[in-house]
């Protein structure tokens, strides 16, 4: 019986183990299926759970945010009087829950976080592989616009899926060197995971997407080669990246066409009719700003924040926002309007914040991390989608679990 019972808690921890393997590998190809991982997940921990692990990750300061975080969202929809969107907001917030309990009151061995690292990069080659090949099969069949933007990034938003290989490029380039230097097959492979990354992200169009790409690439180049920099080096990396940058532009002018409406920004006068991405989000910047300051403390409600948003569009004639139903695209600016000034304080702290943990604790992976997530969060309403959602709550609670390990 002793031994069943040994056996029984061995096969429901390799249960356990595996299930944050499969959802790193799979998190690249949307969220229809992630749902399902999570519960299995959840539902396995119960039988794998440690009562003194349990109590100790209560009192981890980033499980605490997360709840915090939580909770204030779930306050915030009481008080709010659109209840259906309110109840949408909470279902994709229960990542806040649900992997902070996953991750911070479970002992996770070093081999499985980079495991999980690994698989997430894996997943995201093998979703790069399918959109080229889908591309190329379009293509053939002369179509070749599904190379491009939306058409091209079929499982995720164009934003979203740059964030995803902008984290898998970070991952790739820390760590593959260290992990596999003996394995010389994966190094060589690890490159050419690098190339398509790059070009999918170039392919996705994203115009944040593309600006985060080379930022991260400068931060990635000063890591590894900060003891051999010098002008030289310098002038050769800004004349390498000048020229990737004009022979990218000459092979596909389509990505890098988009940046033609960033001229809007110093624009004192904005088409209100418009339905371009930039002009649109300049003008509901505005109004979100204007809606802040008669919202300052406790915010709209998260669900009515863009019911109020909607009504300025309509009432300043913003008609490609309206007819589109957009939100605040800020994050920032998002959670300010609906939960207000301690909600907007609580995300710096758990994004921008994170930045200044990662610089004093020499953690590149995790400072790279709040550099992209900061980034996106300044244009996109990540937390408003289950995409985004899970991309944040998951690598936020995976990566401050693993920086004592992960520490340069």
């Amino acid at each position: 019986m002793k031994i069943e019972s040994n056996n029984m808690s061995q096969l429901m921890k390799r249960l356990f183990y595996f299930h944050p393997l499969l959802f790193s590998f799979c998190l690249p190809f949307g969220s229809n299926y992630l749902s399902l991982i999570i519960l299995t997940w959840c539902f396995i921990s119960f039988f794998h759970i440690n009562k003194d692990e349990f109590k100790n990750g209560l009192l981890n300061r980033n499980l605490q945010l997360c709840l915090l975080f939580f909770f204030t969202t779930i306050l915030s929809a009481i008080l709010s009087n659109n209840k259906i969107e309110s109840l949408t907001l909470i279902e994709i917030k229960l990542s806040f829950i649900i992997f902070p309990y996953l991750t911070f009151c479970f002992k996770w061995p070093l081999e499985l976080i980079k495991r999980c690292l690994i698989s997430f990069v894996s997943g995201c080659f093998f979703a790069c592989i399918y959109l080229i090949i889908r591309a190329l099969i379009y293509k053939y069949n002369n179509h070749s616009e599904y190379f491009f933007y939306s058409l091209f990034s079929k499982f995720l938003h164009t934003a979203y899926f740059s964030m995803y290989l902008l984290l898998a490029i970070s991952i790739t380039i820390i760590y593959y060197t260290k992990w596999f230097n003996s394995q010389k097959n994966i190094i060589y492979s690890s490159y050419i995971f690098l190339f398509i990354f790059g070009i999918c992200i170039i392919l996705c169009s994203s115009k944040i997407g593309i600006i985060s790409f080379f930022i991260t690439i400068i931060i990635l180049f000063y890591y590894k080669f900060k003891s051999k920099i010098n002008l030289k080096n310098v002038g050769l990396f800004i004349i390498s990246l000048l020229i990737i940058g004009i022979t990218l532009n000459k092979f596909l002018p389509n990505s890098f066409d988009r940046f033609n409406s960033l001229t809007n920004i110093i624009s004192k006068h904005q088409d209100k009719k418009s339905s371009e991405s930039t002009t649109l989000r300049i003008l509901i910047w505005e109004q979100s700003i204007n809606l802040i300051k008669n919202n300052f403390l406790i915010g709209t409600g998260v669900g009515d924040a863009n019911d109020e948003l909607y009504k300025r569009y309509q009432l300043n004639g913003i008609e490609g926002a309206y007819d589109k139903k957009l939100n605040a695209h800020n994050q920032f600016l998002q959670t300010f309007i609906g939960i207000g000034l301690f909600g907007f304080i609580l995300l710096c702290i758990i994004s921008i914040g994170q930045i200044f943990i990662a610089y004093n604790n020499k953690n590149i992976l995790m400072f790279v991390f709040f550099i992209i997530i900061s980034l996106n969060f300044f244009v996109e309403s990540m937390l408003q989608t289950s995409a985004g959602v899970l991309f944040f709550v998951f690598f936020f609670c995976l990566i401050n679990k693993s920086k004592i390990y992960l520490n340069d």
